[in-house]
C-alpha cells in the first residue's frame, strides 16, 4: 500500500506480487530503478496487436510482397513516396491510390510528351494515349450515371492496361535499386515513349512488377554496355537467396499461330550468369478455353517440349523455367472479357512438368523444394494480381461506404438479442460464416461475463467481401480453413500442426509403428516429416476405402 505521499511502506508486501517486503525485494538497492506499474490494458494493446497483424495480412494480399505503400496526409495534402522521391496533392484529388497511379503516369512521360502526342490525329496516338481516351469516354458515361463522387465501376481493358502501367513504375521506382543510377530508368520510359518499342518495354515492366510482388529484389543490368550479355534484370530470391537472369520476350501482333520458338532460342541462346527464367508473351486477342483448358495450350507446351532436344549452335540448350503469358486485354479496351492468363514448365526440367507425376509424397516435396522461388512466383501471379485502390491496405468497400452496414470486429461492442429477446451489449470474441446460409454466427461476451451465441445475415457486398478477405474479414487475423486440393496441401496442413512437436511425442505417435527403433535416430524436423507423410498416406488410404464402399 502506498502513503500519502504515495511512496510504498518499506515494511509493505512488494507490488511484483513476490509475496517478499517491498524493503527485501524490489525496495533493495539491488532494485533501485522499479519499473512502474503497467499503465495500458493489455486487452486494449492485445486487440490493437491483432487489428495491425491483420492489417498486415491485408496489405500483402493488396500489395505483394514489395515495399509498401508510403502515404500520409498532412494539412490537406496526400502525400506519397516513392523510392528517395516523395509526390503530393490536395487530399481531395488522391482520394483513392488509383487516382495517384492516374496522375503519376502523367508526371513520369511528362507533360510536354503528352501535348505533343495530342496534337496528332487519334488514329496515330501513342497507345497510352488511346487508352486515356478510351477511359474518358467511358468515365463520361459511368459519372452520368452515378453522382457519387467516389464511382465503383467494371473493369474495363483500358482501365486495367492503363493503370496496369502505372502501377508497375510506381513498383519499379519504389522497390528496385538503380545499380548504374536513373539513366537505366530513364532509358525505360524513353522505350515505353516510342510507340514501335512501347509493348515490349510494356511486357518487361509487367514481369518485373511480377517479380517484386512475390518479394525478389531485382537489378537492373546496364544494356548498353557490350561488353557482355546481358537479360532483362537479375532477380534474387527472398527465400533461397538463388539468382535467376530474367529474360521477357513479347511475340508481335495478330500472328495467325502460337509458334514461340525463335523467342525461345533468342532467350536461350544467350551466355547469362545465373538461372534462366524466360516470360513470353502470346499476344493473341483472346483466352478462349475448352474443357476449361486454355485452347493455346497444348500447342505451346507440345512446341516447348520438341525444342527441348534441339541444339542452339551446335550446343545442347541449357535448362530454362519458361512462363507463357497473354494478355487479351490490349485489344478487349471497352471490355474485360478476357482476362490475362499464364501458364509455366520447366524447359529440360522433368519434375517441373505441368502433368509431372511422381513416385512418392517425399519426391514431391523434394521438387518442390528444389523449384520453391518459380512456385512462389507462380502463387504471386495469380494471388496479387489486382491494383490496390486504398493507400493504407483497408478494405476499399468499408473504406469508401460501399457497405453500409456496421462491420462487425472482433474486440468491439455490438447489441445482441438475450435469450429473452432483450438487447444487451456484447463484445465480440469469435466469429464464423457459414457460407451456405450467408449468415455470421459470433460469440459474445456481455457485461456480467456471460457468453451468448447470435447470429446475423450478410448483404450481398458484405458477402462478397468475405470471399475475398475471408482470413481478416472480422478485423483480426484468422486463418480460414480450406479443403486440401492434393496431398501436398494435405501434408501441409499436418506439417503445420506438427513441425514443432516435441521428438519424444512424435516417437509416442509412432510407438507402433514395425520401425520404431530406426525412427528412435532421426532427427525431430525429419521424424516431424515422416509423420506427416504416413498420415497423408493414411487419409489417402481411407478416403479410397470409402470410395469404394459406395
Amino acid at each position: 500500500m502506498k502513503n500519502r505521499e504515495g511512496k510504498i511502506g518499506r515494511n509493505e508486501p512488494c507490488p511484483c506480487g513476490s509475496g517478499k517486503k517491498y524493503k527485501k525485494c524490489h525496495g533493495s538497492s539491488n532494485h533501485i530503478n522499479m519499473p512502474a506499474p503497467f499503465p495500458f490494458n493489455r486487452a486494449e494493446i492485445n486487440k490493437k496487436l491483432k487489428e495491425i497483424e491483420s492489417k498486415r495480412i491485408q496489405r500483402t494480399q493488396q500489395q505483394g510482397l514489395g515495399r509498401p505503400i508510403i502515404s500520409s496526409v498532412f494539412r490537406g495534402y496526400r502525400f506519397v513516396a516513392i523510392g528517395n522521391r516523395y509526390y503530393y496533392k490536395k487530399e481531395e484529388k488522391w482520394q483513392t491510390f488509383h487516382d495517384f497511379l492516374a496522375e503519376y503516369i502523367k508526371i513520369i512521360f511528362g507533360k510536354k510528351w503528352g501535348s505533343s502526342e495530342q496534337k496528332k490525329a487519334l488514329k496515330e496516338h501513342h497507345p497510352l494515349l488511346q487508352w486515356a481516351y478510351t477511359i474518358s469516354k467511358y468515365r463520361e458515361k459511368v459519372l452520368s450515371e452515378n453522382s457519387r463522387e467516389i464511382v465503383s465501376s467494371p473493369m474495363t481493358g483500358a482501365i486495367f492496361a492503363y493503370l496496369t502501367l502505372a502501377y508497375n513504375l510506381y513498383l519499379i521506382a519504389h522497390n528496385i535499386h538503380l545499380a548504374h543510377g536513373e539513366g537505366l530508368h530513364a532509358r525505360l520510359i524513353e522505350r515505353l515513349k516510342n510507340k514501335e518499342s512501347f509493348y515490349p518495354a510494356f511486357y518487361e515492366t509487367m514481369v518485373a512488377a511480377s517479380f517484386i510482388k512475390a518479394g525478389f529484389q531485382i537489378e537492373l543490368e546496364n544494356e548498353e554496355d557490350p561488353s557482355s550479355n546481358h537479360a532483362e534484370f537479375t532477380a534474387i530470391s527472398p527465400k533461397t537467396k538463388r539468382k535467376y537472369s530474367v529474360e521477357a520476350k513479347h511475340r508481335q501482333a495478330d500472328k495467325s499461330h502460337t509458334g514461340i520458338s525463335r523467342q525461345i532460342y533468342n532467350a536461350l541462346k544467350k551466355d547469362l550468369p545465373h538461372e534462366r527464367v524466360v516470360f513470353i508473351n502470346l499476344n493473341m486477342r483472346t483466352n478462349q478455353t475448352s474443357n476449361s483448358k486454355l485452347e493455346w495450350l497444348d500447342n505451346v507446351i507440345g512446341e516447348m517440349r520438341q525444342l527441348e532436344t534441339s541444339e542452339l549452335d551446335g550446343k545442347p540448350a541449357p535448362q530454362a523455367y519458361i512462363f507463357v503469358t497473354n494478355h487479351p486485354f490490349l485489344y478487349n479496351l471497352d471490355s474485360f472479357r478476357f482476362p490475362p492468363a499464364a501458364v509455366a514448365e520447366g524447359f529440360k526440367m522433368q519434375d517441373f512438368k505441368l502433368d509431372s507425376a511422381f513416385l512418392s509424397l517425399r519426391d514431391a516435396l523434394k521438387s518442390r523444394e528444389k523449384h520453391i522461388d518459380m512456385l512462389d512466383l507462380m502463387n504471386a501471379m495469380k494471388e496479387y494480381d489486382q491494383i490496390p485502390c486504398t493507400f493504407d491496405s483497408e478494405i476499399p468497400e468499408y473504406a469508401f461506404g460501399e457497405v453500409k452496414e456496421p462491420r462487425l470486429k472482433v474486440g468491439d461492442k455490438y447489441l445482441v438479442p438475450d435469450s429473452s429477446g432483450k438487447e444487451v451489449v456484447g463484445v465480440l470474441e469469435d466469429a464464423v460464416v457459414l457460407e451456405n446460409e450467408k449468415k455470421v454466427y459470433g460469440l459474445y461476451r456481455l457485461e456480467d461475463g456471460k457468453q451468448i451465441m447470435a447470429s446475423c445475415p450478410l448483404s450481398e457486398k458484405e458477402f462478397m467481401v468475405f470471399k475475398q478477405y475471408p482470413d481478416t474479414f472480422f478485423g483480426v487475423y484468422k486463418k480460414q480453413q480450406s479443403e486440401a486440393k492434393d496431398p501436398l496441401d494435405l501434408f501441409d496442413f499436418f506439417h503445420g500442426a506438427y513441425k514443432h512437436t516435441p521428438k519424444e511425442k512424435l516417437l509416442e505417435f509412432m510407438k507402433e509403428h514395425p520401425d520404431i527403433e530406426k525412427l528412435k535416430n532421426e532427427t525431430q524436423e525429419e521424424l516431424a516429416i515422416i509423420y506427416c507423410e504416413r498420415a497423408v498416406y493414411a487419409a489417402m488410404r481411407q478416403t479410397s476405402r470409402k470410395q469404394k464402399s459406395i
